[in-house]
Formats: structure tokens, sequence, C-alpha cells
């Protein structure tokens, strides 16, 4: 089977890195949602990460697998249980980069693969609470926002509540409080040319994301209420490369976005 790509798409990310289409099953059309799952390494969690999905309370939405040339068993594993579960859900894939190409461009494929009008980003490291969905689209759909996020919980090494708050631009000044857990539309993410590939890949390309909607004009939406769950553990973005580099992170930010972090008083 093969997947038609959005011209807009094509043009954005580089075809030859979008990698090859492994496994496909379904094809609905009327699917509102599609959920992209970067993977690399990830074997070991991504069923808890795919069970989480099959326990949403939407009806229908669809789920894109893109494997940045993992080392382990991960992307099998994906498509065993995405075969097993096909019927639960609109649309499944499974694509499969054949090297690898770091988060952003993960992403990128992502949206690229995808139809679907509305998309959410969910590392496979993490999970989501059975009324996520239904509950974002619901508040993306009433708002007309161009992305909604909510609260998250953290688990594994740490345990509380995220640090999720209304959508103030001038708060990221002061660093990232929306992770990359978030509904957006995807002819946004087209316009605003997917995640950048940053030069250090510290995992803040969503941070960045966030921070080139703040200076285009665009607003996100809060949703208060806990529906994802982000597994803090020796490798995920908040115990890694994050803390450690925040100063040069935010130094690169004010570098890359000056009209959000060096505002021309009137």
């Amino acid at each position: 089977m093969s997947t038609p790509m959005n011209a807009a798409a094509l043009r954005l990310f580089d075809v030859a890195r979008l990698g090859r289409l492994e496994f496909e099953s379904g094809g609905d059309a009327a699917a509102q949602v599609g959920v992209v799952i970067p993977l690399y390494n990830y074997g070991s969690l991504i069923e808890e990460c795919l069970r989480s999905l099959l326990d949403q309370d939407l009806p229908r939405f669809a789920v894109t697998v893109i494997d940045d040339a993992s080392q382990d068993d991960g992307r099998a594993r994906a498509i065993a249980l995405l075969h097993r579960w096909s019927s639960r859900f609109s649309r499944v894939r499974v694509v499969r980069h054949v090297r690898n190409q770091g988060l952003s461009m993960a992403r990128n494929s992502g949206i690229a693969w995808s139809l679907e009008p509305y998309l959410f980003m969910l590392d496979a490291d993490n999970r989501l609470r059975p009324p996520a969905l239904s509950r974002l689209l619901e508040a993306l759909e009433a708002s007309g926002a161009p992305f909604v996020y909510s609260q998250l919980r953290l688990f594994g090494d740490v345990s509380g509540v995220g640090v999720a708050d209304i959508w103030e631009p001038e708060r990221l000044r002061k660093g990232n409080y929306i992770d990359a857990m978030a509904l957006i539309r995807r002819d946004v993410l087209v316009a605003m040319k997917g995640y950048a590939v940053l030069a250090d890949d510290h995992g803040w390309e969503d941070y960045d994301l966030w921070c080139r909607f703040a200076a285009a004009g665009l607003q996100g939406v809060f949703l208060p209420e806990v529906l994802c769950d982000y597994r803090v553990h020796g490798t995920s973005m908040l115990r890694t490369q994050t803390n450690r580099h925040f100063d040069a992170l935010m130094a690169e930010m004010a570098l890359r976005h000056p009209a959000l972090f060096n505002p021309v008083e009137d």
C-alpha cells in the first residue's frame, strides 16, 4: 500500500528523509485526528504507549509511527501491535527512516505522512489518559485556536504535576512550560514549516515551535485538565540534555526569536 502525501508537505519536507512505508492498514477518510509517534530505541515502552491509544474514548482516529532507524525491536513490536489492533483505528501506518534523522525530522515525517486535519504529537515513552483526544478535539473546535494543550502528570523517576499554564508569550522568554503533547492543526504546522532541526539536539524543538507561534501572533489554548502522562527517566528529555544546557539553549532561543525575546518598546 502507499499513502499519498499532501503536496505542500512534500515541498516543505525533504522527501528523501521521509522514509519507507513498512506497514499500513485502514483508510477512513472521515478521521479528524491523527497521532504521530516518533520511535527511537523504545521497543520496551512502545506497547504501553500504544495501549493508551487503544483506551481512548474518541471513536476513530489514525496512528502514524515514525521509526527513526531504531537499533532495537521497537518497529517490529509496533507493527505487530498495530496489526492486531488495526480495527480500533481509522488508519495505522509505520514508516521507517533509513538512517537516524533526529526528533524534529521524525515529527516532520509524521506530519507529511498524515492526512488528518488535527495532529497530536506523542513520544513513544509517554502515554495518554482515556479522554485526552476527545477533550482536546472538543476544545480545539470550540476555540478555533491553532492548537490546544493540557496539563501533564509526571511518572517514573519523578511523580507530580507538570507546569503547563495559560498561553502567555511573555512567559516563553523565561523557558518552555508547554510540552510537545498538544493537538495542533495540520495546516498550521505545514504553514510553519514543521519542527526546526536545531544545531544541538537537546529536545527543545517543541519550545522553538511555540516561540515561532508566538512570534507569528498565534495563540494556543490551555485545557486545565490532566490528560497526558510524561515519563521521567534516564533518557527522557526532562532529565538529560535540556536541564544541563539550559543557559546555552536559552541564548540560542533568544537569537532565533529576537522579536519575542527582545521586543521593541512603543
